[in-house]
């Protein structure tokens, strides 16, 4: 009982530790003066995505 206690707290673990990391690469690279200048470089635009549009595409 105590090894399947400490296997779903890892796994918990794990995933908060996913999130931080994510969050803060995601807003620490796009807010910073690199990740601007990197930006402004390629023409970089962010893609946006419309559900509704996603639905009508037929494949």
């Amino acid at each position: 009982m105590g090894l399947l206690i400490n296997l779903v707290f890892l796994a918990l673990l794990i995933y908060i530790a996913y999130l931080v990391i994510t969050v803060a690469v995601r807003h620490g690279i796009d807010s910073s003066e690199v990740g601007k200048i990197i930006k402004q470089k390629n023409g970089y635009q962010e893609e946006k995505f419309y559900p509704k549009d996603d639905l009508d595409k037929d494949y």
